[in-house]
């Protein structure tokens, strides 16, 4: 009985051992050797085989899914179906038109820029330059040098009279009928605190006594409401200097260029009476 059970227990260990020599070792796909000229690459609508039952299901569905791709990109745009649209609100929607053609009109957006680009030079032709005050030969001068500057308009002037000289108010008293009389005037004149001499210069004021010079005329005035209060009362003033008519010339609706030949004629012909802006 206990060979038998030996001879058993023998043979399930033979067994054993030749089922673990047959059985297969797993093969690492990793480590195979790939060639890449047994590659093949599947279309990219490609998918698995389903079963029977599903594929007939789903076989109307697939239908124009699965075709394969050189068949629909060779098949005329015309033969395509139009899209059923997917609900009511899409199939509701308004259709947006068409763009239109470029054309080679401007735009409207280009208007602003053409309006600003009028505005600047609009502005660049409203320059004004003011010349002067010119005298009678100072003028003569440069209405001579303008014909040259080819200006679009004419300037206009301005005439007003001007005293040329020191401007000085001179307070003065007629000489008396005698020369010993105006020098007995004189020495009164200062005993009274009013400084004063004879004019010795010959001219239109010879002998006349002389009380005082003044740059306003306030401290002029001043001072023969001073004499007329002592009992003075021939006490005059004169202006020294020569009373003439100046002109002062304004150039308008001037462009750059126009006031680069104006300021050019002005530093050629009178280089101190400088161009200013017009007040």
């Amino acid at each position: 009985m206990k060979w038998l059970l030996g001879v058993l227990l023998a043979l399930n260990l033979f067994a054993g051992l030749y089922a673990l020599i047959k059985q297969k070792p797993e093969r690492d796909l990793r480590a195979q050797e790939i060639n890449a000229s047994q590659l093949k690459l599947l279309p990219a609508d490609w998918k698995p085989p389903q079963p029977a039952s599903e594929a007939l299901a789903s076989a109307p569905q697939a239908e124009s899914a699965s075709a394969p791709l050189a068949q629909l990109e060779s098949a005329p745009v015309a033969a395509k179906p139009a899209a059923k649209p997917a609900s009511k609100a899409a199939a509701s929607a308004p259709a947006v038109p068409a763009a239109k053609p470029a054309d080679n009109k401007p735009q409207a957006a280009s208007k602003p820029l053409d309006a600003k680009a009028a505005s600047v030079a609009k502005t660049a032709a409203n320059l004004c330059r003011s010349w002067g005050p010119l005298d009678p030969k100072q003028l003569e001068r440069v209405q001579g040098g303008l014909p040259a500057l080819q200006l679009a308009t004419g300037p206009e002037a301005s005439v007003k009279e001007a005293l040329r000289g020191s401007g000085r108010i001179w307070v003065f008293y007629p000489p008396l009928a005698t020369q010993a009389e105006t020098q007995t005037l004189v020495s009164e004149l200062r005993s009274k605190g009013f400084d004063s001499y004879i004019v010795k210069t010959d001219g239109n004021f010879r002998n006349h006594l002389s009380l005082g010079l003044f740059s306003k005329e306030e401290a002029a005035q001043a001072l023969i409401k001073r004499l007329k209060d002592a009992g003075y009362n021939k006490a005059q003033l004169d202006v020294r200097g020569e009373r003439t008519r100046v002109t002062t010339l304004n150039f308008k609706a001037l462009d750059d260029a126009a006031v680069t030949r104006l300021k050019s004629l002005q530093q050629r012909l009178l280089p101190g009476i400088p161009l200013q802006e017009c007040h």
